[in-house]
């Protein structure tokens, strides 16, 4: 570890309790700073504060000509002697300080420490950029790789493109992304509307139904050259494989930056609006029986009706990687579904690009969130080109369902090294797939060449939420838990109470594949459970869980007219061994605190029993597609028939 530095963040929560009001960056180099020259003088050079950690001062020491010249230096110096016993803290100069350590206590020694490097910042607000590390010749960066930068600079031209051309984020997608806005959103509805004609003329309403989606699809190509698209997939296609995902997650990144002050700036709005809504039914409350109540009923109407409004401007501005690559979803199966001449010329090369990205490890979307709907045509095209570039490998597919932020996508995260978004405001919406190739040493002990993980947006809790959302749920619960070989049903706290709704959208689900003959696998993920070490505490939760188990399978039963008891009539299921309890991701609360241990055993516990259940040889990427188009379509007409 010699001559190694870390870095170490200290994240303000903007509490009373905060030591520092801004985030501090604390650098410590391992060894003697007397040997290491080229670190110290770079760390010396770039810090705010200086603290030095030495035995003694002796004016014949070696170390004496570097606190000399730190001495001299503008920046605050903090000088910490072990061997003295001096108990005051001992100010040389202005912002120059001698502290002895001997006779102090280790909580009085960080007291002390903390409010000198406070009083420093404070006096000599001097701040740095990790960017700013490259002007240093010695210290090779990662983004100095020639792929990298290429990709940097072509991602750039994206934000620059929109900051020119857009004042309005709230207009971002409507004008760069017009495929998959109304125009795509009508085409899923005639969709469905497709399989439940109930006029005296079938065949006349199928076709007029065909037509109307057909004239969307021309729409669709009539808007699919923006110059965001053309400028996006001609990058991609001129870039090398690793430059492709230097672009993506670039892209990413300033994307983020692009649309994060403005995204806030909404939510402040929506907070501000929302917080009048409930001042005005208070006030309303408190004056049924006065002549001002009309006066109230309409003024809150009125909020209300802002309030809808920003809440539609919010998820318009939503603006990121997924949303580009949705479009060239929708320009393909528009140049697909229109047999005219394209002016963009032959498209077929798009599903190649985006089997390219997933084999590199890029998440694809399965299913559009915000249309509730999937792209049939460019999935199928897409796993077509999989097929060509890798072979009809074996796949296990491993699919995650749960409550909205209950840590679905944390999990996957931890367990296999994916990048699914997981930070407030930015949850998974409809559902992505991603292949995690298995390793060769693996291989002997399972029968398939990769993982191939979906993770889906949480599932509302129905006392919140209205009929068309139970409705999404139960669907998005039907096709992923078919889909999968195995289902991680991932519940979130101690209360099942609060997730009953949950389970029987799942056993629901469960008893729809048992009836069409597919048997797949689950696992339930009881996740921040304060104590997992208490066994008889856990014993009794597990008796709860299997109650309501087959408490909401019988429900379930009763709704689909299905002959079934108790939830192992309708899939295999071991409670011991079938339910996993995981410790909290945190040790304290957020943003200081650190991540706890125990999370990470308990994923890679996990990990291994999935696999060591995992004696299914999975299924061909040919059958996973047939499975998609097969649940999919299935589902459309389900749906249809119990509206």
């Amino acid at each position: 570890m010699d001559g190694v530095v870390e870095i170490a963040w200290y994240l303000p929560s903007g509490k009373s309790t905060d030591h520092f009001t801004d985030c501090v960056a604390f650098c410590n180099l391992h060894g003697d700073c007397s040997t290491n020259t080229t670190q110290r003088k770079i760390l010396t050079e770039m810090a705010s504060v200086n603290v030095v950690l030495l035995p003694h001062l002796n004016k014949n020491d070696n170390n004496m000509v570097i606190v000399t010249d730190l001495f001299k230096s503008s920046t605050p110096l903090i000088v910490l002697v072990t061997d003295e016993e001096e108990d005051t803290v001992c100010e040389l100069r202005k912002g120059k300080y001698r502290v002895a350590l001997k006779s102090r206590s280790r909580s009085n020694i960080s007291v002390v420490l903390r409010q000198l490097i406070k009083d420093c910042l404070s006096n000599w607000p001097v701040t740095f950029s990790l960017e700013s590390m490259a002007k240093y010749t010695q210290i090779m960066l990662d983004e100095q790789n020639e792929d990298c930068q290429k990709a940097k600079t072509a991602a750039k031209e994206i934000p620059r493109l929109l900051e020119e051309e857009t004042e309005d984020l709230v207009t971002v997608k409507q004008k760069y992304l017009p495929c998959q806005g109304e125009l795509w959103h009508d085409w899923c509805q005639k969709n469905k509307d497709l399989r439940q004609l109930q006029s005296s003329n079938i065949e006349d309403g199928k076709s007029k139904k065909e037509n109307e989606m057909k004239e969307i699809r021309r729409k669709q190509q009539e808007h699919s050259s923006s110059k965001l698209t053309v400028l996006f997939v001609q990058t991609l296609q001129s870039l090398s494989v690793s430059g492709k995902m230097y672009f993506l997650k670039w892209t990413e990144i300033l994307l983020d930056d692009f649309t994060s002050a403005k995204l806030s700036a909404i939510h402040q709005e929506y907070n501000q609006t929302w917080a009048e809504v409930l001042a005005l039914k208070r006030m309303h409350d408190t004056s049924l029986n006065t002549p001002i109540k009309h006066v109230k009923t309409g003024e809150i109407k009125a909020e209300q009706s802002k309030l809808e409004k920003i809440s539609k401007n919010l998820k318009a501005a939503s603006f990121g990687l997924e949303h580009i690559l949705r479009e060239m979803g929708q320009i393909y199966e528009a140049s697909v579904s229109v047999k005219q001449p394209k002016k963009d010329g032959d498209l077929s090369y798009l599903p190649g690009l985006a089997a390219e990205l997933m084999i590199s490890g890029h998440p694809m979307e399965l299913m559009d969130g915000d249309a509730a709907h999937i792209p049939l045509i460019w999935v199928s095209a897409v796993l077509d080109k999989l097929v060509k570039k890798l072979g009809d490998q074996r796949v296990f597919v491993l699919s995650v369902l749960g409550m909205q932020s209950s840590g679905k996508s944390t999990m996957l995260n931890a367990m296999f090294g994916l990048q699914y978004a997981v930070s407030a405001g930015r949850c998974t919406k409809g559902a992505f797939m991603q292949l995690v190739k298995v390793s060769e040493e693996m291989k002997k002990n399972v029968k398939f060449d990769y993982i191939l993980v979906v993770d889906t947006e949480g599932l509302r809790a129905l006392h919140l939420a209205g009929k068309d959302t139970i409705h999404h749920a139960n669907e998005l619960a039907t096709f992923v838990v078919g889909l999968g070989n195995m289902t991680l049903i991932n519940i979130y706290g101690e209360n099942l109470t609060e997730i009953e709704d949950i389970l029987q959208i799942v056993v629901q689900a469960f008893m729809r594949m048992k009836q069409v003959r597919l048997n797949p696998s689950c696992m339930f993920v009881h996740q921040n459970v304060t104590d997992i070490a208490a066994t008889e505490k856990i014993m009794e939760e597990r008796r709860h869980l299997q109650d309501k188990l087959d408490e909401m399978t019988k429900l379930a039963a009763k709704e689909e007219v299905y002959d079934a008891e108790c939830f192992n009539d309708i899939i295999a299921f071991d409670i011991q061994r079938d339910v996993r309890y995981f410790s909290q991701l945190w040790e304290g609360s957020p943003p200081m605190a650190p991540p706890n241990p125990c999370y990470s055993e308990n994923v890679q516990e996990l990990k291994r029993s999935i696999l060591s259940s995992a004696k299914t040889n999975g299924m061909k990427l040919s059958q996973f597609k047939m499975r998609v188009k097969d649940l999919w379509n299935a589902q459309i007409l389900f749906s249809v028939s119990r509206m």
